[in-house]
């Protein structure tokens, strides 16, 4: 049953945070009783009883819309998680994840009982990284001879053409250039890619995001999340700060941040 126990009372709701082996040590530091804990076969569930009021599906929808309401849940049910991951493996829900009752909560766990398991077993000792690699187009324009040999032999010819061949080398010029960053920006994301990979467990490549959303001036060319072991984060850094002075003048910026409550790496059959 959930502890501390709780009142009855018909318009209350469950919202989940996480699943875990152990039971949390942290919950004290969110205020007292404000957190509570369901345990049900041999794992314990993280949870905070909320009103219908407030978190109905209906009424979650409109609080959505709430930029403000938003932000303070999500940031709580964010710091919820990251707070007890510091000290053992976790199962992170989706934000605002409700269940009605103690049973259907109950059901859901000895549906996915062994999935649960496995995946808290796999994560042990393991932490999700995000990864975003972006390239700054200006800068590959400048180095463009340096970094593709199509470019720099259109240039010499372009020299050493007649006006009118000139003219139209230059056109084409314009072509091969889109079709040398493509390359360039492909070659780049492989080789950095594979670099970190080879220091993971795993890894999950994401929707590259547009410049609209990320607020930057230089292009994303990987959005990837990777698991590594708590052992090789420290090298896994280091890697990428070495990766980030070793190509920065040529515009390349791998941006990683984590550790991240591991949504990606989650595994549970439907």
């Amino acid at each position: 049953m959930i502890y501390p126990p709780v009142i009855p009372d018909t318009n209350n709701l469950i919202y989940v945070y996480c699943i875990t082996f152990d039971k949390p040590s942290q919950l004290e530091l969110f205020g007292a009783g404000k957190l509570q804990q369901f345990e049900h076969n041999s794992l314990y569930i993280t949870v905070k009883i909320v009103s219908e009021t407030e978190f109905s599906e209906e009424n979650i929808k409109k609080n959505i819309s709430n930029e403000e309401w938003l932000e303070i849940h999500v940031r709580e049910h964010v710091s919820v998680i990251e707070k007890i991951m510091e000290t053992q493996a976790v199962i992170p829900f989706n934000f605002g994840t409700i269940y009605k009752s103690e049973d259907s909560l109950k059901q859901f766990v000895e549906k996915y009982s062994d999935d649960l398991r496995k995946t808290l077993q796999y994560l042990k000792n393991k932490e999700e990284w995000s990864a975003k690699i972006y390239c700054d187009k200006n800068k590959i324009i400048k180095n463009i001879a340096y970094l593709s040999n199509n470019m720099s032999d259109i240039e010499l010819l372009i020299k050493n053409s007649s006006p009118g061949k000139a003219y139209l080398l230059g056109k084409k010029k314009k072509e091969i250039l889109e079709k040398e960053i493509s390359i360039i920006y492909n070659n780049y994301s492989k080789k950095i890619f594979t670099t970190l990979n080879d220091l993971s467990e795993e890894y999950r490549l994401n929707t590259l995001l547009s410049n609209d959303i990320t607020g930057k001036e230089e292009d994303m060319i990987v959005n990837a999340s990777f698991l590594i072991k708590k052992e090789s984060i420290h090298q896994f850094i280091e890697v990428v700060n070495v990766l980030c002075k070793e190509y920065e003048n040529i515009g390349i910026i791998v941006n990683l941040t984590g550790p991240w409550p591991p949504y990606s790496f989650i595994k549970i059959s439907e």
